[in-house]
């Protein structure tokens, strides 16, 4: 998630997270802290398990001809050759 670093960035982001809250709700409605501790809201973060972590790091062998070491030499031989 990329942060805003300007206060009208701030309200972008957090009118992007709550689309139901009107400009002018966000102005006149809520106080400063209140809407501080509404843009920390932390309910709709899903963490991934171990399983699924150690699943997105792996490297993706969906064509093994491409897969070469460190010199470029293919890693898998061709069935051709």
């Amino acid at each position: 998630m990329i942060y805003a670093v300007s206060e009208i960035g701030d309200m972008v982001d957090f009118l992007k997270g709550f689309p139901f809250m009107s400009m002018d709700d966000y102005l006149w409605k809520y106080s400063v802290p209140l809407i501080r501790l509404m843009g920390l809201d932390n309910t709709r973060v899903r963490y991934l398990t171990d399983k699924q972590a150690e699943r997105r790091k792996a490297v993706s062998v969906s064509d093994p001809m491409k897969l070469v070491n460190d010199l470029g030499l293919p890693v898998f031989k061709d069935g051709n050759n």
